[in-house]
């Protein structure tokens, strides 16, 4: 049994969309974890990508200048971009911000 465009959206939820071009075709391929205490200088830093995880201290790339920090790199099948989707923490909140590198 097929689904429709609609059904798939509502099961797997929404597609992503490259914010240079707009393209629907987005692969990630690296995710960034950064943890840390509330404005401590030091942290956890763990990367996932191109089948190996690595582990360091470098707080440098965090998306929160705060807290704790999520990136999800992107490449783009229509344009050169390499968006970077990311979430951050601060006083209670969660902030999501997607931005295009070319």
């Amino acid at each position: 049994m097929s689904l429709s465009f609609e059904e798939r959206a509502t099961e797997l939820g929404r597609i992503l969309l490259c914010p240079f071009c707009g393209g629907n075709y987005l692969h990630h391929d690296r995710i960034e974890v950064f943890e840390r205490e509330e404005d401590a200088e030091a942290g956890l830093h763990l990367i996932v990508g191109n089948g190996k995880v690595s582990i360091d201290n470098e707080l440098e790339g965090n998306p929160s200048r705060w807290r704790h920090g999520l990136n999800i790199h992107f490449w783009c099948e229509h344009c050169e971009a390499k968006p970077v989707l990311s979430l951050t923490q601060h006083k209670g909140n969660t902030w999501l911000d997607c931005k295009a590198q070319k």
